[in-house]
């Protein structure tokens, strides 16, 4: 059985704020009410402490700290935490590295509404359409 998506927090991490805007919009058409959204590496880090958010859309590249670190930090803090990497950077040893620090998922950029979708439902369990 899946989560509930009432019951779903996201967390985005992104200095991009048209990137911000395009996911938070993304959640709240699937029914995902609760997201969070931080600019930087060290809010990412306090943030996810705080509200233990289901999900993380993490950017790599971000100011204070690198999406990686924020990604090591997350997980000492929490090994079970959901966290999907984004990145223009598709180079394989980034990927194995990110995987290796713990990410769930690598999405690369440019990447589609769709994909972005998928991999929420994959990696929460959402099942059904209900709103």
């Amino acid at each position: 059985m899946g989560q509930s998506k009432e019951s779903i927090s996201i967390l985005i991490v992104d200095d991009s704020e048209h990137v911000r805007a395009l996911l938070t919009m993304l959640m709240k058409k699937e029914g995902i009410v609760k997201v969070h959204q931080v600019t930087d590496g060290e809010s990412a880090v306090s943030t996810y402490k705080q509200i233990r958010p289901s999900l993380v859309f993490l950017d790599n590249m971000l100011p204070k700290l690198s999406g990686m670190e924020v990604l090591k930090q997350i997980h000492t803090f929490d090994p079970l935490a959901i966290v999907v990497m984004i990145s223009a950077i598709s180079s394989p040893e980034i990927i194995l590295e990110a995987k290796q620090n713990g990410a769930s998922y690598y999405l690369i950029k440019p990447y589609s509404s769709q994909k972005v979708i998928e991999v929420l439902k994959k990696l929460l369990n959402i099942t059904g359409e209900q709103a």
